[in-house]
């Protein structure tokens, strides 16, 4: 604990002399400033000496300092114009992609204290048939449907409990105990691509998306996102059937644990009527002109008013979630702030072409990848995103398809960084079940990953 503080100050230190060393080099004061903010992000955000969500805080209080100027140095001020106000930042932290987020949050903790997820999952599971490939198919597939709509983590957890069972029965040498216990996280991380709630990468490509004036509805990500899903599904589910085999005789019958108190009780009709009605009213934010983001607030309002959530299940929420996230929009805000984004463009324009274009997207989602294999996939989405508009400007001046392309392609590559137990919490779950190695995840995890990048970048071909 004594070393935190000490650890914390060379840093800073260190990010001062950078700030120094750009002056000296010419770059504008506030691009400088801009610059050092998002090094500290990146540091911070990978070194963890303090919480990410509170690392969040501190961009967006740096950003207020440096170029709100609320003290009015005279240093700070812009050579034309005002300053933007405070507000211009603190609306990170109440973007309407946020509110979506938290609607979706207040969805999971309703579906999970009334028992729809475990009904849903209970029915749907057992449809897929008795056979061990069968089996197999319809958890992942299930789990991939549940985790669209819920935290990949939540599911993680509620999908090993319903599993359970199946172990019990199951021999301790028998392969299928690795396919399933892999196949369930697996189908988390790929579900939570498939709609803007599923995953915090996919509300920060939006939101970011939006401050270029791009908007992307609930219904145009799925549409763009769920073959994704199903494709990743079927085929992941086929590799873990090639690693660990079984010779196809094996019948898993067992009978998942019931809802609590029933479907008939009041509490789970009524959760059931809200949940379908916010996703109805999702799909159609194009007839009816609802922001998704005011949607949202729908399910933050009926649950206590109709006493299913009450105050305690409210506190509960991820809100260092949502905090994380605002770090992300708020180097966006920072960037458009500061004139980053166009000193960038500039300096980057004598070496982009637009025959670059396809070497970009595959460059920046290897990193997407690469860096969400080891550390959180919304810090790295949170430091990529950004720097997706200028790049993509320069290339291809005009297209939003381009750019649109770039920074999903960046937020599903996050999100399908699988290969260690530590790059995402629902692995970091199964692999806490034990009875399959680290090597048995990479072998699985990493295919899955290049795969979902291939599709991304067939998907540029089909969109543009």
């Amino acid at each position: 604990m004594k070393q935190k503080p000490l650890t914390i100050l060379i840093m800073l230190l260190c990010l001062g002399g950078l700030f120094f060393v750009q002056l000296w080099l010419g770059i504008p004061f506030s691009v400088s400033v801009m610059i050092s903010i998002f090094t500290l992000a990146a540091v911070f955000w990978v070194t963890e000496p303090i919480p990410g969500y509170a690392t969040s805080i501190l961009i967006i209080f740096l950003e207020i300092l440096f170029f709100a100027n609320p003290l009015g140095l005279p240093l700070l001020k812009v050579a034309q114009g005002k300053n933007p106000a405070a507000s211009v930042f603190l609306s990170s932290i109440a973007d309407s992609s946020i509110l979506l987020f938290l609607g979706g949050f207040v969805l999971a903790k309703a579906s999970v204290k009334t028992g729809l997820d475990r009904f849903l999952a209970n029915r749907v599971i057992r449809k897929f048939g008795t056979k061990s490939h069968q089996v197999l198919l319809g958890f992942m597939f299930t789990t991939g449907f549940i985790s669209m709509w819920m935290s990949n983590t939540a599911t993680t957890s509620l999908m090993i409990a319903l599993s359970y069972p199946l172990f019990q029965i199951l021999p301790e040498k028998e392969p299928f105990r690795k396919a399933l216990l892999l196949g369930i996280p697996f189908a988390a991380n790929i579900g939570g691509v498939g709609t803007p709630i599923g995953s915090p990468p996919n509300i920060i490509a939006m939101s970011l998306l939006k401050q270029q004036g791009i908007s992307v509805s609930f219904g145009t990500w799925i549409l763009f996102a769920l073959p994704l899903v199903v494709i990743l599904i079927i085929s992941t589910w086929f590799l873990l059937l090639k690693l660990f085999p079984e010779d196809g005789s094996l019948e898993l019958v067992v009978e998942f644990p019931e809802v609590e108190g029933g479907t008939g009780s009041y509490s789970f009709q009524v959760a059931a009527f809200i949940f379908l009605g916010t996703v109805l009213l999702w799909f159609t934010e194009n007839l009816h002109g609802i922001p998704a983001g005011v949607i949202a607030l729908l399910p933050l309002i009926l649950f206590p008013a109709f006493g299913i959530l009450n105050e305690k299940d409210i506190n509960s929420l991820e809100w260092s979630v949502l905090l994380l996230i605002a770090g992300g929009i708020a180097i966006g805000v920072g960037l458009q702030q500061s004139g980053m984004s166009l000193w960038f463009s500039d300096i980057l324009k004598p070496i982009t072409k637009p025959e670059y274009a396809v070497s970009v997207l595959f460059l920046l989602c290897i990193l997407a990848l690469l860096l969400s294999t080891f550390m959180s996939n919304t810090a790295a989405t949170n430091l990529l995103v950004p720097f997706a508009f200028p790049l993509s400007v320069i290339i291809l001046p005009g297209s939003q398809v381009y750019l649109l392309e770039v920074c999903l392609g960046i937020a599903l590559s996050a999100s399908l960084a699988m290969s260690l137990p530590v790059s995402t919490p629902p692995n970091a779950i199964a692999y806490a079940v034990g009875g399959f190695e680290i090597r048995d995840m990479i072998k699985a995890g990493l295919p899955v990953g290049l795969f979902g990048l291939l599709l991304t970048l067939i998907g540029y071909f089909i969109f543009l």
